[in-house]
């Protein structure tokens, strides 16, 4: 007559008088006064029908004497007093947080609460609202896996509840059936995660897919990511809704649904980048610059893009969006140079689209400084071997920068009233421009002005993502030699 699930919950009840709320059938109060565990039963209902059939069922049993019917909206009815162990069971999880909401008279008490549905948000109630959760155990009953609480109230304050405690509360994931209603939990939300990531909602998604996959570390159990999950948290990083026409960004090698397990970075997918990457075991490589940027002609294994291809390793590449995101390359560059020279941003640099987003950087210059010392300031923060720039002989006052192959935006810098440029990849003329305008330009090297994406780009993947490994290529190195 009592499942495993009820069972479960018996086990839990410590004294001898109990109240089940939404007793239905009464099978849990019948089996706790037939054992003898309990010598008195509320059975309580918010319906007469159900009522009755309690009534016949602890009659059956013959313990209708030791039992009171109530027919109660959750506790508001229930003489608590003289009752030690409440049980709720068989309903959600929000309804359970609900019925516990409305009561107050629950310090003392032994409560065993057995959510069908949404265990999380139950979870998530008792840790706010000053409850102790004295174990937590899970059972499998016809095929599906039931979890059950056992808490109490304390004098303490509610606390925040992490993520993945919401979920596993103090479920033992070396317990087989623990181990087993995780995992039902951990499908569920991947299942949501993924769907919300194939609707376009990336950040949520992301947030699922790795709570998702921490449970399924959290039983000993191995990841279940794909190149798409990671395709889609870039997009969080840097919103693909920011790509400038024309330019090539996203995933452009491989498949989707290919697992991930290890990720090599790189600003560039050369050849010798791609060898490192089949040497490690690294399924996905993520860069700054396309691997793919101009009509392929020629297929060969010259090409790192036919290379990466044949041997079955996805690319991921994030260009322009990575370069306009918030937090991206023309922000690190900001947040190099401020403890410095105490910047204010006064504007994009070179706004492309309609909200001004853009490339680069406008600012004021709190702490002025002088051509020659900038250029020292230059090769310290951007770790180059050497830094060109023309001396204006005048202090700083307003710069402008853009990462990368921004020389070709002098003209701007100089319309924008700017003393000083920063970007890379200048040439001759650009420098005569420079000093026939009297402003002081630097060209610090593409590479050395972007490559600073890539570390923050590891530490952002590693703080969402558990159980997969990544990996700095030490292929990312200047193309460029230099003799000094």
């Amino acid at each position: 007559m009592t499942d495993k699930r009820l069972m479960l919950c018996a086990e839990m009840v410590r004294g001898e008088r109990v109240c089940d709320v939404g007793t239905d059938h009464a099978y849990l109060a019948a089996e706790l006064l037939l054992s003898g565990k309990c010598s008195f039963a509320i059975a309580s209902d918010i319906n007469e029908k159900p009522l009755k059939a309690a009534e016949n069922t602890l009659r059956g049993a013959g313990v209708l004497s030791k039992a009171e019917l109530v027919l109660s909206d959750g506790l508001k009815n229930i003489p608590l007093e003289s009752i030690t162990d409440i049980v709720i069971a068989g309903m959600g999880g929000e309804l359970i947080s609900k019925i516990l909401s409305e009561c107050g008279g629950l310090k003392g008490k032994n409560l065993i609460l057995q959510p069908m549905t949404r265990s999380e948000k139950l979870t998530a109630f008792l840790y706010e609202n000053g409850f102790e959760i004295v174990s937590q155990k899970a059972v499998r009953d016809r095929g599906s896996y039931y979890t059950v609480i056992n808490a109490v109230k304390t004098d303490g304050a509610g606390r925040e509840i992490p993520e993945l405690l919401k979920y596993m509360g103090a479920l033992d994931p070396s317990d087989e059936n623990a181990r087993g209603f995780i995992l039902m939990k951990a499908k569920s939300l991947l299942n949501s995660g993924r769907a919300l990531r194939d609707s376009g909602h990336s950040e949520e998604a992301v947030k699922k897919i790795s709570l998702a996959n921490e449970m399924i570390l959290e039983t000993g159990g191995k990841t279940m990511y794909t190149v798409k999950d990671m395709l889609a948290f870039m997009d969080v990083i840097a919103p693909m809704k920011n790509l400038h026409s024309g330019d090539n960004s996203g995933l452009l090698v491989g498949d989707e649904n290919s697992p991930v397990t290890k990720i090599l970075f790189s600003l560039d997918m050369t050849c010798e980048a791609v060898r490192e990457a089949k040497n490690i075991g690294a399924e996905l490589m993520i860069a700054h610059h396309p691997v793919i940027y101009h009509p392929l002609y020629k297929l060969n294994e010259s090409d790192p893009a036919c290379l990466a291809f044949k041997n079955n390793i996805s690319c991921i590449c994030f260009h322009s969006p990575l370069d306009m995101a918030d937090g991206g390359i023309n922000d690190i560059i900001f947040d190099m140079l401020d403890p410095h020279l105490k910047l204010k941003k006064i504007s994009w640099f070179e706004p492309i689209h309609s909200d001004g987003r853009g490339y680069g950087f406008l600012c004021s210059v709190k702490n002025e400084i002088m051509p020659n010392d900038l250029a020292k300031l230059l090769k310290e923060i951007f770790k180059c071997t050497v830094v060109r720039f023309t001396d204006s002989g005048k202090p700083i006052k307003k710069l402008a920068f853009c990462s990368g192959g921004g020389g070709s935006d002098l003209p701007l810098a100089i319309e924008k009233n700017a003393d000083a440029y920063i970007t890379g990849d200048v040439k001759h003329d650009t420098w005569i421009t420079a000093r026939n305008h009297g402003i002081a330009l630097y060209d610090c090297g593409h590479f050395h002005t972007e490559d600073i994406v890539i570390p923050y780009l590891i530490k952002r993947f590693s703080e969402e993502f558990s159980g997969i490994e990544f990996v700095h290529a030490k292929a990312d190195t200047d193309p460029v030699e230099y003799i000094i």
